[in-house]
Formats: structure tokens, sequence, C-alpha cells
């Protein structure tokens, strides 16, 4: 399998907390900077190296994630060490 991020472990777990469901994604890959963190879930944005991108994408992926949580009324958060890896908090309302 290919990494692209560096992760060799992705943990994911899903509750269900005042009629909210949360998805939490962690890996244990590269991580990202904290002045990263504001803007991955724009159009087209890659994380650069020196002006270098180590990796294929178009910078969508991310992106598409927050739109459709947005959709739904979600909120998704991240916390991320450099290389230390990243978790993504994921909560959507729901009726019963």
């Amino acid at each position: 399998m290919i990494k692209k991020y560096g992760a060799s472990v992705v943990t994911i777990n899903l509750s269900s907390h005042s009629r909210h469901l949360e998805i939490e994604i962690s890996d244990n890959g590269q991580g990202m900077e904290t002045k990263e963190l504001n803007t991955i879930f724009e159009k087209f944005y890659r994380i650069q190296n020196k002006n270098i991108h180590n990796s294929k994408g178009l910078g969508l992926g991310l992106y598409f994630v927050k739109k459709i949580i947005d959709r739904y009324s979600g909120k998704i958060v991240v916390f991320s060490q450099l290389h230390k890896g990243s978790t993504f908090k994921i909560s959507i309302p729901y009726e019963n």
C-alpha cells in the first residue's frame, strides 16, 4: 500500500452524543504545522514544502469533505502535530 502522507496506522472511532454522530479519524502520519490548519479545507490548497509538492493531488479532497459536512449542518476540526500525526473530529446532527 502506498502511504501518501506517511501514516502506517489509521484509527476510526464512531459514537453518538446528544443527537450528534461523532466521527474521529486519527493517524500517525507526518502531521501538519499549526499555521496550515486554517487553510487545509480551501479549494485547491496543498501544503507546500519550499514551493515543492511531493505528492500527487489537486487539493480538493478536504475541500469536498468540508462542503459535505457543512451541507449536513455539521462541524469538522483538526488537531495535528508535525511528525506525530493528525486527528480529524467530525460532528453531524441527526434526528430520531
